[in-house]
C-alpha cells in the first residue's frame, strides 16, 4: 500500500511539473509575439517622426501622416500595454511553484511597478480604445472624452506610451534571457504544429483598389458623398505620367492653362468604369475663350497638362457664362476615346 502511495505521488509530482512547463512555455511564447508587435510598432513610429523632421516642410502630407499614426498607435499601444500586464500576471502566477521565475519577477518589479503606476490606462483602455465610448457602469450614456483625456491617471503622451512600449520589450528580453533554452523549445513546438498558410487564397476584397469600388458603391446608393474619389484623381495623373503617348490621336495634347474637352469625355468613361454616376459636362465662356469640365459629387475636374480638382463655385466666377455640353456624337471622335481610354487603362492600377 504504501509503495502505491509513493507511486501515485511521485506521478501526481511529474503531472504538476508537466502542468507547469506547458504554463511556461504558453507564457514564453505569447510574450515572444508581444515583442515583435511592440517592436513593430515602436518602428513605424521613430520612422515616420524622423521622416516628418526630414521632410514635413516639403510635403504637409507627411506630417499628416505623422500626426494620424501617432494616435493611432497610441491607442494601439494602450490595449497592447495592458494586454502584456495580463499576461505577466499569468506568468507571476507561477512564481509560487518556479524558483526562478519568482527571481525574475523581483529583478523587473521596478520596470513593471513604472507601468503599473499609470494607474488609468486600463480605464482609458475600456473607455476610448477597446470598447464602445459608453461607461461601464451608465452603459446608455456617452463617455466625455476630456474626462479621460485631462485626468492625471490616464496618459495623453505619445512619448509616455513609446517608453511603456519599451519597458515592456525590456522586462520580455529579461525573461527571454533567463529562460532562453526553453523559449527555444517551446517556439519550435509551436510552430511545428502551425500549417503553412502562404498559398491560401485571399478571402474576401483582395486589393484596395477592389476595397475603393465596393464603398463607393455603397456610399451612392446611400446618396452620400464618395469617399475615395480624390484617389482616383491621383490615380489618373498617373496613369496621364505613364501613358504611351505614341498611339494617342491628334486632338489629345495636354498643354498648361488650357482645358482638353476630348480628355473630358475620357475622364468620363474612366469614372463611369469606377462606379461613379451623374456626371455632368459643363463648359465656360469668357470672351474669345472656352473652357470644359466635368462635374461630379461638389467637384469640378478639369485636364490641362494635368489632372485638377476645384469648388465648381470657384471656378464658375471666372467665367461670364456657364453651360453644359455634349460629347461629339460622331463615330471617329468615339473610337478615338476609346482607344485613348483603353490605353489609360492599360496603366491604371487593376
Amino acid at each position: 500500500m504504501k509503495q502505491s502511495y509513493v507511486a501515485s505521488s511521485l506521478v501526481n509530482v511529474e503531472h504538476d511539473k508537466g502542468r507547469l512547463m506547458n504554463q511556461l512555455s504558453n507564457s514564453l511564447v505569447i510574450f515572444d509575439f508581444f515583442k515583435e508587435k511592440f517592436e513593430r510598432d515602436l518602428y513605424l513610429m521613430e520612422f515616420s517622426v524622423s521622416s516628418t523632421k526630414k521632410y514635413g516642410k516639403r510635403c504637409k502630407d507627411i506630417s499628416h501622416f505623422n500626426e494620424d499614426l501617432k494616435q493611432s498607435l497610441f491607442l494601439k499601444q494602450v490595449i497592447d500595454v495592458c494586454a502584456f500586464l495580463d499576461e505577466f500576471n499569468v506568468f507571476r502566477a507561477l512564481a509560487k511553484d518556479n524558483e526562478r521565475v519568482k527571481n525574475l519577477c523581483k529583478l523587473v518589479k521596478p520596470a513593471l511597478k513604472r507601468i503599473e503606476g499609470v494607474k488609468g490606462l486600463r480605464r482609458y483602455r475600456n473607455a476610448l480604445a477597446a470598447h464602445n465610448f459608453r461607461h461601464d457602469s451608465k452603459k446608455e450614456d456617452v463617455v466625455l472624452i476630456s474626462d479621460y483625456s485631462k485626468h492625471p491617471d490616464c496618459p495623453n503622451s505619445i512619448a509616455e506610451m513609446f517608453f511603456l512600449s519599451s519597458l515592456c520589450i525590456t522586462i520580455i528580453e529579461a525573461i527571454s534571457s533567463e529562460f532562453s533554452s526553453e523559449l527555444k523549445q517551446a517556439l519550435e513546438c509551436y510552430f511545428s504544429h502551425l500549417e503553412d498558410d502562404r498559398d491560401d487564397p485571399l478571402r474576401g476584397i483582395k486589393t484596395l483598389r477592389e476595397a475603393y469600388d465596393e464603398v463607393e458603391k455603397y456610399r451612392i446608393k446611400l446618396d452620400l458623398k464618395p469617399k475615395f474619389i480624390e484617389s482616383e484623381f491621383t490615380e489618373f495623373n498617373m496613369a496621364l505620367d505613364k501613358l504611351n503617348w505614341s498611339v494617342i490621336p491628334v486632338g489629345f495634347d495636354l498643354v498648361e492653362d488650357q482645358t482638353n474637352r476630348a480628355w473630358c469625355e475620357v475622364l468620363d468613361l474612366y469614372l463611369r468604369m469606377r462606379g461613379y454616376q451623374d456626371i455632368k459636362y459643363i463648359q465656360g465662356e469668357k470672351g474669345r475663350f472656352i473652357n470644359h469640365w466635368l462635374e461630379l459629387y461638389g467637384y469640378a475636374i478639369t485636364i490641362t497638362d494635368k489632372l485638377d480638382a476645384f469648388d465648381p463655385s470657384g471656378i464658375k466666377k471666372h467665367y461670364d457664362s456657364i453651360s453644359t455640353w455634349e460629347p461629339r456624337n460622331h463615330k471617329t471622335r468615339a473610337q478615338q476615346v476609346d482607344l485613348v481610354f483603353n490605353e489609360v487603362m492599360k496603366v491604371v492600377v487593376p
